[in-house]
């Protein structure tokens, strides 16, 4: 699948590694960067959605997209596991449930530039849940050892009782810190995780994205121990 995220913004704050780790399925288990497990909520614009060599289906090819997100070692290195994501269109959902094992929600989503950059979820399928995000943009380019780790991955790790793996190819991201302005953390704790305090911000005005079809690990048994990784 091809696709491109514009208007990138991300917030993350430090977790404990037991929590996630109890929240992943093995093989998975937690990177950590400074003995420390990370969770970030990501807003994005999404545009020009296509699976490769067939065109884009004109009313899913652009639209807004959140999702909380966690960082993990699997078998193939690290990568990203998609703790939910929000959409408002019923037909991209079902296609990366269906494709990816990606838990995929649908929402509605509202984005008010006109506050920096705010925007607003209120998920509807399959559950519900609520929150918001915005931040002041800066510009000072953001490219320490913590954005890299936050920021440089190349595979997601999917699937329920089934792994799957897939990997990502986009240039570097263009990174610039941010200061966020209001966050509600509904969707975060939706996920399973109690955050608290300012989280650590970054934006991007855009990337240019490549997913590969996804293919089996293995069949999923138990939750696995957290491991730390120093950056």
């Amino acid at each position: 699948m091809r696709q491109r995220w514009e208007d990138v913004t991300f917030a993350h704050w430090p977790a404990a590694a037991d929590v996630v780790a109890d929240l992943l399925p093995s093989p998975l288990v937690p990177d950590c960067h400074a003995g420390s497990a990370w969770v970030s909520l990501v807003t994005f614009q999404m545009r020009s959605l296509r699976i490769t060599h067939l065109p884009p289906v004109p009313t899913t090819r652009d639209f807004a997209e959140v999702n909380v997100r966690t960082y993990v070692i699997g078998p193939d290195g690290p990568g990203v596991w998609f703790c939910s994501l929000d959409a408002p269109s019923i037909l991209p959902v079902l296609v990366a449930r269906t494709l990816y094992g990606l838990p995929y929600c649908v929402a509605d989503i509202r984005r008010d530039p006109g506050r920096g950059d705010g925007w607003t979820i209120a998920r509807r399928w399959p559950d519900r849940a609520i929150g918001s995000l915005t931040v002041e943009r800066l510009d000072a380019p953001a490219e320490d050892d913590l954005a890299v780790f936050l920021s440089a991955r190349w595979r997601l790790y999917a699937g329920n009782r089934v792994a799957r793996v897939a990997r990502i190819d986009h240039e570097p991201w263009p990174l610039r810190h941010a200061r966020v302005v209001d966050c509600d953390t509904g969707l975060v704790r939706a996920a399973g995780f109690a955050v608290d305090g300012a989280p650590v911000a970054h934006w991007a005005p855009s990337v240019s994205v490549r997913a590969a079809a996804p293919k089996r690990i293995h069949r999923v048994t138990a939750a696995a121990e957290p491991v730390a990784v120093g950056r």
